[in-house]
Formats: C-alpha cells, sequence, structure tokens
C-alpha cells in the first residue's frame, strides 16, 4: 500500500510513519515546511528517513494540496494535520477554521475527484463534543457541542467528511483520540510542559520550579504510539470491507487521573519530589474542559484491542525526548 500522512512533520506523523513502515508500506510525508522535515529523524531514524519520500503541502494552501493529489496516487491517507491547539484557536478562530475545515473539505473532494478507491481517515477531536456531564461516558453518539474555535473548526470537519461519504463514492472513517502524549508532543500541552520544564531543572537550564496551569482537570492518557497502531490497524480493516464508511471510532487510554497525577509520576521518576510548583495564568485554558470520560468499547471489541503502552514508559520516554531536545 502506498499511504499519504497529512502533518508528518507534528506530533502523532512520525510515529504514524513509524507504524506504517513497520507494516512495509509506503509513505508519502506532506509537510507544509520543507526545511523540517529531517527534524523527525529523532522519532523515525535515519533508515526510515530515507524511505519517506517528502511533498510540500499546506492545508491553507488549498492549491498546493490539489498539486499532492494531481501528482500520486494513494491508498489512503491518514490525515492527521490540522491546526490542533485549542486555546490558540481563540487568538486566531479564522486560521483554525482555514486550517481545519476547508483544508479537509479540498482533502475529500481531492480524493472523490482523483482517487474514488483511496480510503480517508480523518483525525477527529473529542473536543467536538465540548464540556459534557461528568456522571455521563462520551459515545460516538454523544452530540456535538465544541466550546471553543479548534473544536468548532473539527466539527465542521467531521460534518463535511461524513456527508461526503453519504453523497459521494467517498470512502471515509473517522477516529476520535482522546488525550494522549508521548515524545515529540508540543511543550505547549499539558504534560509534556511538565516534562521539558523537567529536562530543563535536570540540565541545569531552569531553577528548580514548575510553572503549571490547571491541574485539577482530568483525562484519561494514552501513548501516541497506541493511539497510531489503532489508526493503522482500522485503515487495514478498511481496506478489507470491514468498516462501513462514516463510522466513527474512540480510542482512550485505561485510567482517569487529574493532570497533577502524571506530574507527579514524572517527579517521583527523577527524585525531584521538592521542587517547587508555581501557578502561571497563562497556561490556564479560557474555557477548559473539566473532565472527559470516553466510551472506547467500539474499537476495543472491534480490534480486540487495549493500550499495550504503560503510562510509566510514556513519561519517562516523554522526558527523555526533551532531554533530547532542551
Amino acid at each position: 500500500m502506498r499511504y499519504l500522512v497529512t502533518g508528518a512533520t507534528g506530533f502523532a506523523g512520525p510515529h504514524m510513519i513509524n507504524r506504517i513502515l513497520e507494516g512495509g508500506d509506503e509513505v508519502v510525508a506532506m509537510a507544509r515546511d520543507m526545511d523540517k522535515c529531517r527534524d523527525i529523524c529523532n522519532i523515525i531514524g535515519e533508515d526510515n528517513l530515507k524511505k519517506v519520500e517528502f511533498v510540500y503541502g499546506d492545508l491553507i494552501n488549498l492549491d498546493s494540496i490539489s498539486e499532492v493529489f494531481t501528482n500520486d496516487v494513494f491508498d489512503g491517507v491518514f490525515h492527521l494535520g490540522a491546526f490542533a491547539h485549542p486555546p490558540s484557536s481563540f487568538e486566531t478562530p479564522l486560521l483554525a477554521v482555514q486550517t481545519n475545515a476547508l483544508g479537509t473539505a479540498r482533502i475529500c473532494d481531492e480524493i472523490i475527484e482523483n482517487m474514488p478507491l483511496c480510503v480517508l481517515m480523518h483525525c477527529s477531536t473529542p473536543e467536538v463534543y465540548g464540556i459534557c456531564p461528568a456522571d455521563s461516558k462520551i459515545t460516538e453518539q454523544t452530540p456535538l457541542k465544541p466550546n471553543n474555535p479548534y473544536g468548532v473548526s473539527k466539527a465542521v470537519a467531521d460534518m463535511y467528511v461524513l456527508e461526503r461519504t453519504q453523497n459521494t463514492d467517498l470512502r471515509a472513517f473517522l477516529t476520535r483520540a482522546f488525550s494522549h502524549t508521548g515524545p515529540r508532543r508540543g511543550s505547549n500541552f499539558s504534560i509534556s510542559s511538565d516534562a521539558a520544564q523537567i529536562a530543563k531543572i535536570l540540565k541545569g537550564e531552569q531553577e528548580p520550579v514548575i510553572k503549571i496551569g490547571n491541574m485539577t482537570s482530568q483525562r484519561i492518557v494514552a501513548d501516541v504510539r497506541d493511539i497510531v497502531d489503532v489508526y493503522y490497524r482500522l485503515m487495514l480493516e478498511f481496506h478489507k470491507d470491514n468498516i462501513e464508511c462514516g463510522e466513527i471510532y474512540h480510542i482512550a487510554g485505561n485510567d482517569l487521573h487529574p493532570i497533577q497525577y502524571y506530574l507527579d509520576i514524572m517527579l517521583e521518576m527523577y527524585g525531584l519530589e521538592d521542587v517547587k510548583l508555581e501557578i502561571e495564568p497563562k497556561f490556564f485554558r479560557k474555557v477548559d474542559i473539566p473532565i472527559q470520560i470516553p466510551d472506547d468499547t467500539k474499537v476495543r471489541k472491534f480490534l480486540d484491542w487495549t493500550p499495550g503502552i504503560k503510562i510509566e514508559k510514556t513519561l519517562r520516554d516523554l522526558v527523555e525526548y526533551w532531554m533530547g531536545e532542551v
């Protein structure tokens, strides 16, 4: 198989590339900054980097997307590219909509026009659900009620994909992965921000003070490598005609904890229990979601899957990644 990965130089993209190559398939990686393509070498390694074909494509440059689909043929597209930081979407809401809604719409249209056999995996987000009751699980049937511009932009993209699967020949399914982290997660995201600061403290580049945001929000956190494994396995199942167009799959980790729990594990892991924690107002979201309780029974039963990577390994790998970056 020959797969296109959008957002190839982002967070999940390099891990997705690794998983595709592990499966013996070919990868075309779409990136908006070709000068940064080598930056993913610390995730995929030199050998895998040589196997990847990089192409320019920017989700806000719709003509560039057309060129990608005009000059090649793909068996599937893992659409991971996005404006993906909810707090920043309040500052540039139009950019979020342009990137996530219009960029996704153009990818759909290009597949419909040029590659009718291509399968689209559209990577959505639980942010489309907004704030849900704390005593209920979020299922694939939970109504969409986003409470930030990022969530709105992804909900629009989701609806476009689903409508196209109903009224055209677009072959597509959606995934909504709940909180996940791991190597290459941006330092502007919770947990990774803490890991980056721990790395700086360990290397003597920061005083033993960690600036924190809201540590009471509760999340089930998975490893990004488990998440992309599910993406890949679902794609294979679609090609076997075991998935219908428009299906939606939740993917999540195992246990619900406050964000503070994950920081405490990292501090204990590196003997930094005495580090001071200091509130940083700018780390607080304008509109936060206090708790997310996902129901991913559907994908677990379908694939006979459970997360394979323990959270302790995820967090250690995250800190070690930042040790090599700071």
